[in-house]
């Protein structure tokens, strides 16, 4: 959508729209009018007070200036209807006094609980870019309290981030008993007291954490649409491959795929085979995050675990398909990316260990990004060659194979496995996902700094 020079159109999306960002081309006029112009109307003031607030691939985000420009676009003390989240997010953020921040996080929580997918994910969607946007968290050893008047003490906070210092006070966000509050402390014992609390991991993020099986031991669909991965995430984008099946036939798989670093990926060796079990590749790429054509780059190589034989999925054994399912695909192009993820195995067997994953589900919109928060637990455990399974209690679909299950483990976020495919047995009918362990991590450390030289786990995939 182009830009009006006469403020008839808005380049950013309504909050009812499925999107939440406009084009790329949309940006760039959108940052050549506000060059160009000295006295912006209120509709263009509001579309940069978002492009401000969400950043995009030319600018970073900017707090002060979004508030700034969402402040000229005001008519009559009027906040524009779709500024709504953006003005609590100030509020929260102690740029704004127009309402309390208590009601600012009551309406996040409404539109959170409203039932309504998108109203949930485009709120969550806000409260997590404000975190992003906020500086990053450090230890704070200090008495949480539940009132401004410090009468009451929050046990054990899982503190989100540090709002606003005033003072004496400091205002925080935190997730406690399953929803969002708002928590005090004073200045002085933040930087005196010793007493240590538990922090937010640091994948930061809001989603509620609604997984875990149903009474009939179906498992629930926790997924929550984002349009973004966070900064603390590694970056995501789609693989593509295209086959001449056995009987003739084009055969087309879709998986999410990870970055190791800017040329490195991880994904499931099953996604470079068609569904029959051959491999007559016709092509190959990966589509980098924003999925747009100008993002396509070409895969140089290609391995895949050295165990991993197609036919194993025809003959039932899972412990040796899924055992094997991980992938490391070089790029043509290296690429620049926000994230590098450290590699670990998982650091809990017992179940109730929380995973996450960002992938692009073939049952929602094409290419659109979702957030998975599941339960982990060990199923089989591996041998010297095969990865130890681990079941999810959470909804797995097509396209969503190949995702990175990150854990935090001592704060920071890991790749501890890669999302295989979903188990139908006597024992289970959930997704499953191929742990690391410590002969595959060194493989890929091996691969990556020096080459295919030695390696154990891995082979050469002919492309």
């Amino acid at each position: 959508m182009a830009v009006s020079a006469d403020c008839q159109n808005s380049v950013y999306p309504k909050n009812a729209a499925g999107d939440l960002f406009p084009s790329a081309d949309a940006i760039k006029g959108l940052l050549a009018i506000e060059q160009g112009t000295a006295g912006l109307c209120a509709l263009l003031a509001q579309d940069l007070a978002q492009l401000y607030f969400w950043g995009s691939a030319d600018i970073g985000a900017n707090l002060a200036k979004s508030y700034d420009y969402a402040l000229r676009s005001r008519k009559v003390e009027q906040w524009p209807y779709d500024l709504r989240f953006l003005r609590s997010a100030y509020v929260l953020a102690g740029l704004d006094d127009s309402d309390s921040a208590e009601e600012a996080l009551r309406q996040f929580q409404r539109e959170i609980d409203s039932g309504e997918p998108l109203r949930r994910d485009k709120a969550l969607a806000t409260l997590n870019q404000l975190l992003n946007i906020l500086p990053p968290l450090r230890p704070i050893q200090a008495l949480i309290y539940a009132d401004r008047q410090y009468r009451q003490v929050i046990e054990r906070p899982n503190i989100i981030a540090v709002l606003t210092k005033r003072g004496p006070q400091i205002r925080l966000l935190l997730r406690h008993e399953g929803t969002l509050k708002l928590a005090w402390a004073r200045a002085s014992e933040v930087a005196n007291s010793k007493r240590d609390i538990e922090f937010e991991p640091a994948l930061r993020g809001l989603y509620p954490e609604q997984a875990g099986l149903t009474a009939a031991g179906e498992v629930r669909d926790s997924r929550h649409q984002v349009w973004r991965t966070p900064d603390s995430a590694p970056d995501t984008g789609v693989l593509i491959s295209r086959f001449i099946q056995r009987d003739g036939s084009l055969y087309e798989a879709r998986c999410t795929a990870t970055h190791l670093n800017g040329r490195w990926l991880i994904s499931a060796a099953h996604c470079l085979y068609a569904a029959d079990g051959s491999q007559n590749l016709v092509s190959l790429r990966y589509i980098a995050s924003p999925l747009t054509l100008g993002n396509s780059i070409s895969v140089a190589a290609v391995w895949v675990h050295a165990g991993h034989n197609p036919a194993d999925q025809l003959s039932g054994d899972v412990a040796r398909y899924s055992g094997s399912d991980v992938a490391l695909i070089k790029l043509s192009t290296a690429l620049a990316i926000s994230t590098k993820p450290r590699l670990a195995a998982p650091s809990d067997d017992r179940a109730g260990a929380w995973v996450d994953s960002f992938a692009y589900p073939s049952d929602k919109e094409r290419d659109s990004l979702w957030f998975s928060r599941c339960r982990a637990g060990l199923w089989l455990r591996g041998d010297s060659l095969l990865s130890d399974l681990y079941s999810l209690d959470c909804v797995s679909y097509e396209g969503q194979s190949g995702a990175a299950l990150l854990q935090t483990i001592a704060g920071e976020p890991h790749i501890v496995g890669v999302l295989s495919a979903r188990v139908h047995s006597g024992e289970i009918n959930q997704p499953v996902f191929s742990a690391l362990n410590g002969g595959i991590i060194a493989d890929i450390n091996l691969l990556i700094e020096s080459g295919a030289n030695n390696l154990k786990m891995f082979r050469a995939l002919a492309i």
